[in-house]
């Protein structure tokens, strides 16, 4: 597969909106410039959710064993993918660029897909996401549908009459895929040059909710967040039960507002008690609880299955096969208790198990 290299020169996003965030953009127009002042923070799962996608870019890359497995399993799904798109791929293969930042019309808005794919008439984009947190499918996948657009708008029209979007997400399953006609992109790049122009307008709206308060740095000095703040610290908690529904509704949507603005105080005070435990008086640091999860969900399939301890109506079953749910069904097969059954499990998956400490909290000291 030939493979055109990343875009140096244009791989900065020269403080304009990018694809990466276009539904909480979409949501909150002035969101993309509160948050310009902000650095980019990092944290140990995105870190690694980068070198993963070194690693899909050039397998050469030394990436730590333990990342490996959800790496194999979307390299599987990403050839699973071009499959459906062009099924001789592998003798045929598109033109492929991994990695490149595509600009539309200049300076308008940018994006960089891990995936594009070109060849008689028809795209593919891929997004590789590392994470075990659902995103949107990607029939509904704002990101996905900016990058499309690019991708349309980049290569000559002629050359392009549908695109294909794909989410690969191997902690959550297969990949979601969907499939846009050249009229639909052009509907949507309508669409998307409106967001821009109110991104770009003298007044933006500010509106807060909990999809684009989720990652905005901006949280801790945002108006919008703050006025949901005031609302909920308004509120009596021996008068709940008077609340008419619809203040309720209003309240409700502020609710994760303000839970996300405390688990950053939460994360800024462990990153300070860290360096200086004894910095905020009456406050320490304590580990977080260790739970165990699946590591690689196509190895603990083939293993659960060759140890005879479930059949493949009780995969199906546990088809996410979080722990919980695996526990359920291997009660059901084997007959036997909670405890007999985490053994099976134990034994069975072995080294396909991991237990990853959870997040550090801030507590108060206790007198």
């Amino acid at each position: 597969m030939s493979h055109t290299k990343k875009n140096e020169e244009n791989d900065g996003r020269r403080d304009r909106p990018t694809a990466s965030p276009a539904k909480a953009n979409t949501k909150c127009h002035f969101r993309h410039r509160m948050n310009l002042p902000f650095k980019d923070t990092s944290s140990k799962a995105a870190r690694d959710g980068t070198d993963q996608h070194e690693w899909m870019e050039d397998d050469t890359f030394d990436l730590r064993p333990d990342l490996l497995p959800a790496c194999k399993e979307a390299e599987q799904q990403r050839n699973q993918v071009i499959g459906l798109v062009w099924s001789d791929w592998e003798n045929h293969p598109p033109e492929v660029h991994l990695e490149e930042r595509l600009w539309y019309r200049g300076d308008k808005y940018s994006g960089k897909a891990d995936y594009v794919g070109i060849r008689d008439g028809r795209a593919l984009v891929i997004d590789y996401k590392f994470g075990r947190g659902k995103v949107d499918d990607a029939s509904c996948n704002d990101q996905l549908l900016w990058l499309a657009v690019l991708v349309f708008t980049n290569f000559p029209k002629s050359r392009i009459r549908q695109i294909t979007v794909a989410i690969i997400q191997p902690h959550c399953g297969p990949p979601s895929v969907h499939t846009y006609t050249a009229e639909q992109l052009q509907r949507a790049r309508r669409r998307i040059l409106y967001v821009i122009r109110q991104i770009d307008s003298e007044n933006p709206r500010l509106v807060a909710g909990p999809e684009q308060c989720k990652w905005c740095k901006a949280i801790a000095v945002c108006p919008a967040a703050a006025a949901k703040r005031n609302a909920i610290a308004r509120i009596d908690e021996h008068k709940v039960h008077t609340l008419t529904n619809a203040h309720l509704s209003g309240l409700l949507d502020a609710v994760p507002v303000v839970r996300q603005l405390c688990e950053k105080l939460e994360v800024e005070a462990v990153l300070r008690l860290r360096e200086h435990p004894e910095s905020i008086n009456g406050y320490e640091v304590k580990k977080g609880n260790t739970s165990r999860r699946i590591k690689d969900s196509a190895v603990a399939r083939d293993k659960l299955l060759a140890a005879k301890v479930i059949d493949a109506a009780g995969i199906e079953a546990a088809s996410s096969l979080g722990l919980g749910k695996l526990k359920g069904v291997v009660r059901e097969y084997n007959e036997v208790g909670a405890s007999a059954a985490d053994k099976i499990i134990k034994e069975a998956l072995g080294e396909t198990l991991e237990a990853p400490e959870g997040r550090d909290k801030v507590c108060r000291i206790e007198s």
